[in-house]
């Protein structure tokens, strides 16, 4: 086992390796929750550990950089999970709403993908970290991870740490740790922690090196299933915590739910909003305590599906799970592919329609080695070239479903499901879409700029025992 792989905690597949797997995970199930949070610290702290060698093993093979003389001498990029675009307006989220230069579009409907494009700048079928199988029942009833990115490529945080950053990397839960652990020098991985536990140990690590160079990425998870934000904001939103279930997802497969799922989806969706309001307060109080040499970018790996497409979807796609038009994963209708992008210390120009492949260069630029890294994402200090055509792609459940953009329109394909769909999107881009007939030459366009499917060439790796007991604890299973 190689030390990247020991540090995702995967087993290599074989047969024994998965029968004591098995074995550890059902002995996992079976303990009482309260031992399982006490076994998850030093659980953690192994990973975290074996996080730091990684990257110190590959640091020297690092090239030797120089920031440029304008470089911003701290940089700090949050992902809030499921995080999307509507949400932010200046009653639920004035935090983000005051600093949000546009929305951008998702490399993917899930975390691992969409966080590896993220650091990389480049889509799923570029760096492999998707999943490899167009099987429709893939990622409902077993629990298996992508190919992880290759030691010898590199990442923006990597390419920080050359030009002479300390770089952090905090994670609430593990799957972004899984995708992108070991990029960073200091890496701190949590078992389903608050936006408060990891924005304060951050600063604890920051305030040390404030006189320094930093480049830090934290990836919050307040808006990731199990939903449970502080007694105040439950309050706030008058959400009726008594409903059954409420923190977690119900009525799933049910396109008419009748009046108790009803009152349900209404309180589900407050219950959202609750919380992004919670996580603009957390990061408000971030921005306060850094210094004003700061390049800070705040958006969502993907954003959520709150039941807004799911008659369209259960009438068109398959989803393993079954879940239609909620929640993420599955089909990259806007609520999913589209999420905030707020800055601050950034200039950004408000230019053709932004993707997080453009986080790595945009964040490169100012540091003077955009060329540094080959991308397929374009510096938004330098505008998005206008004929881009965006794309979404490696769904986790279902089929395959790629999208494409081009001019207002908008394309969804899974070969498997042998089905298409077409929308022409409203002009503030939000969460909804109307289904329309494509123009024959926009639709063209778009079916050429659709990349392939998966084929299955490279291995995904099920995750060890306790992994698994961590993931199906954030419904991953």
């Amino acid at each position: 086992m190689t030390e990247r792989e020991s540090a995702a905690d995967t087993d290599d597949g074989t047969d024994e390796g998965s029968t004591l797997d098995d074995v550890t995970r059902r002995l996992a199930q079976r303990l009482p929750h309260s031992v399982k949070r006490l076994l998850a610290v030093p659980y953690n702290r192994v990973q975290r550990v074996r996080a730091d060698r990684s990257f110190a093993h590959r640091a020297d093979q690092f090239p030797s950089l120089a920031p440029a003389n304008d470089a911003p001498r701290h940089v700090v990029c949050v992902v809030v999970d499921a995080l999307r675009a509507d949400v932010v307006d200046s009653e639920t989220t004035p935090f983000l709403a005051q600093r949000q230069v546009d929305t951008a579009v998702t490399p993917s409907p899930w975390t691992f993908p969409a966080v590896t494009s993220l650091l990389t700048g480049r889509y799923p079928h570029e760096h492999g970290s998707m999943r490899q199988s167009d099987d429709a029942d893939r990622g409902a009833r077993d629990l298996v991870i992508p190919p992880t990115l290759p030691e010898e490529e590199r990442t923006f945080s990597e390419l920080f740490a050359a030009a002479g950053y300390d770089t952090y990397g905090g994670f609430a839960f593990h799957m972004p740790f899984f995708a992108v652990g070991g990029r960073f020098a200091t890496n701190r991985v949590y078992d389903d922690a608050p936006a408060t536990t990891v924005i304060d140990d951050f600063l604890q690590w920051f305030d040390r090196r404030r006189d320094g160079r930093t480049c830090s990425y934290l990836h919050l998870g307040d808006l990731h299933e199990p939903v449970d934000p502080p007694t105040a904001y439950w309050d706030r939103f008058d959400v009726d915590d008594s409903i059954d279930g409420i923190r977690r997802w119900r009525f799933r497969a049910d396109t008419d739910p009748g009046p108790e799922g009803e009152r349900y989806r209404r309180h589900r969706r407050r219950l959202y909003r609750a919380a992004a309001a919670h996580v603009d307060a957390r990061l408000e109080v971030l921005r306060e305590r850094l210094p004003d040499d700061v390049a800070l970018v705040v958006t969502g790996d993907h954003g959520e599906a709150l039941w807004e497409q799911s008659t369209l979807d259960r009438r068109t796609f398959r989803d393993s799970r079954p879940a239609y038009g909620i929640d993420h994963g599955g089909t990259p209708f806007e609520a999913v592919a589209r999420v905030p992008l707020a800055v601050d210390g950034l200039d950004v120009r408000d230019r053709g329609t932004p993707s997080l492949v453009d986080i790595a260069p945009t964040l490169l630029d100012a540091l003077g080695q955009m060329e540094t890294l080959a991308t397929s994402g374009c510096s938004l200090s330098r505008g998005v070239p206008e004929d881009r055509v965006p794309l979404v792609e490696a769904a986790r459940y279902g089929h395959e479903k790629k999208a494409v953009y081009r001019d207002g329109w908008k394309l969804i394909v899974s070969r498997g499901d042998d089905a298409a769909v077409g929308f022409r999107l409203p002009d503030d881009s939000g969460a909804t879409a109307e289904e329309a007939d494509l123009p024959p030459d926009v639709e063209a366009d778009l079916y050429d700029a659709l990349p392939a499917w998966p084929d299955g060439t490279e291995p995904e790796r099920r995750v060890s025992g306790m992994a698994q007991q961590r993931l199906e604890d954030l419904g991953y299973v």
